[in-house]
């Protein structure tokens, strides 16, 4: 990796570092908000659940647009659009403002997690894609890291308003940025806006049918179906449907989707617990959040070389399973020490950082170089989509009255316990697409070795 490769790499990492301490951030800070505005773990959700969202339809919309013009010129217009929603933020006078700011907050930084896997698929060499691939999720880590204790203190010192002024400081890495990034020439295309606005308008309802009314499903496949119409008729579509005839890129999907379901149903039912079963204040809820992404952040590296060295699906295997571990041991622990909670988050953080990285790696390897923009894109769109699917389940399931289903939890707080089982059940589903894939896989490379050695 010569030095232009690698202090773009850096200043991608800093710029994305802000994008991803908003996953995290706001998490420490939802108990306040919900108090200030008197507010349901339902309502109070859609912080987290609308950012994540329109991060992901952010994230495929610039995806998309890489394939058409250079990456530098949309990371400026995405960082912009991300400083707006901050800024409006900040200037808040009611709850609808906080949950307009994440929407265009979301939309704008959606920009840069796309941009950095498309700048390491078509900027560095396959020899060094996964270490770089490594560092990108290792400062997603670090985002998460950070996130929560930055969170907690701006919350407890100077209320929760202040975190929207932190994405400011993103700003200091364009020059760097500007600097090293490579220029590169417009390529003829159309960008298929109608499709894009189905396509939000039907996420969006899925989001709504879950949170406020499942009747509002019926919008959501009513806009799907309308965008499939758009799709056949557009002659450039917004999603070319082609590439998801890919297999193999369908269940990477798929497994990512579930993926990011566990762990930010994890990061958004922590918080809430420890508030209410351990009485924890926003700073002590970063404090124990804090560990788990900052080892995570330190390993990255070591993930992209086990990665290179040993494969993607087989790190999925084992990543799957010590999150199943973790997720069962945190319903069990509900209610104990919150060290036992961070311990257990360790493990979470590894594992779903392993994963990510691991996807998109293989993605790179199974997806003609061609379709990395809109690739990357849709990997991302699934994973915040996810997210946001994720948290909005889980804060209606904490609303009903599920029982106990836990015997080794001795807690009065069931609820969390059950959940947190949840995801562990989520986690083992994901471990079954990944059978199906590694068949498909064995399947594949069974056919590509009789081929040649009929040509031989």
């Amino acid at each position: 990796m010569n030095k232009q490769q690698k202090w773009l790499n850096i200043s991608i990492c800093y710029i994305l570092l802000y994008a991803t301490m908003n996953t995290t951030m706001m998490n420490v800070a939802l108990p306040s908000i919900a108090k200030d505005f008197v507010l349901t773990p339902s309502e109070v959700s859609w912080v987290t659940a609308i950012f994540s969202l329109f991060f992901g339809i952010g994230s495929v919309t610039f995806g998309k647009l890489a394939d058409m013009f250079p990456v530098r010129r949309l990371l400026l217009i995405g960082l912009g659009i991300f400083m707006v929603g901050s800024l409006v933020g900040f200037f808040n006078v009611n709850y609808g403002m906080v949950v307009a700011a994440r929407i265009v907050q979301g939309f704008g930084a959606g920009a840069l997690p796309s941009l950095s896997l498309v700048a390491a698929a078509r900027f560095y060499p396959a020899e060094n894609r996964g270490r770089v691939l490594a560092m990108v999720f290792s400062i997603v880590a670090l985002g998460a890291a950070i996130g929560p204790i930055l969170g907690g203190f701006l919350t407890d010192w100077f209320g929760w308003k202040t975190l929207f002024l932190m994405s400011l400081l993103s700003l200091l890495g364009v020059p760097h940025f500007l600097k090293y990034a490579p220029k590169e020439e417009t390529k003829t295309g159309h960008f298929d806006m109608g499709g894009a606005i189905l396509l939000m308008l039907a996420v969006t309802s899925i989001l709504m049918g879950i949170n406020v009314s499942a009747w509002l499903l019926l919008f959501a496949v009513v806009f799907l179906v309308l965008f499939f119409l758009q799709n056949q008729r557009a002659a450039e579509p917004f999603i070319e449907i082609n590439i998801l005839k890919n297999s193999p890129f369908r269940l990477v999907l798929l497994m990512s989707f579930l993926n990011s379901i566990t762990y930010m149903g994890v990061l958004f039912i922590i918080p809430l617990m420890l508030t209410k079963a351990n009485a924890l204040s926003s700073d002590w809820i970063g404090l124990v959040l804090f560990p788990g992404a900052l080892l995570t952040a330190v390993l990255g590296p070591l993930v992209g070389k086990l990665i290179d060295k040993h494969g993607s699906l087989h790190i999925n295997q084992w990543s799957f399973i010590i999150m199943v571990f973790a997720c069962v041991g945190l319903s069990i622990f509900v209610g104990s020490s919150p060290i036992w909670i961070s311990i257990l988050l360790i493990v979470i953080f590894l594992g779903f950082t392993a994963n990510q990285t691991a996807f998109s790696n293989h993605i790179s390897v199974i997806v003609p170089s061609s379709e990395n923009g809109i690739a990357m894109g849709l990997f991302t769109l699934m994973t915040f989509l996810a997210s946001a699917i994720g948290i909005a389940l889980f804060s209606r399931f904490l609303e009903f009255n599920s029982g106990h289903w836990n015997p080794l939890n001795i807690s009065d707080y069931s609820a969390y316990s059950n959940a947190l089982l949840l995801t562990a059940v989520v986690i083992l589903l994901a471990m079954g697409v990944l059978a199906w894939e590694k068949r498909i896989t064995k399947e594949n490379e069974g056919v590509v070795t009789a081929s040649n050695e009929e040509v031989n």
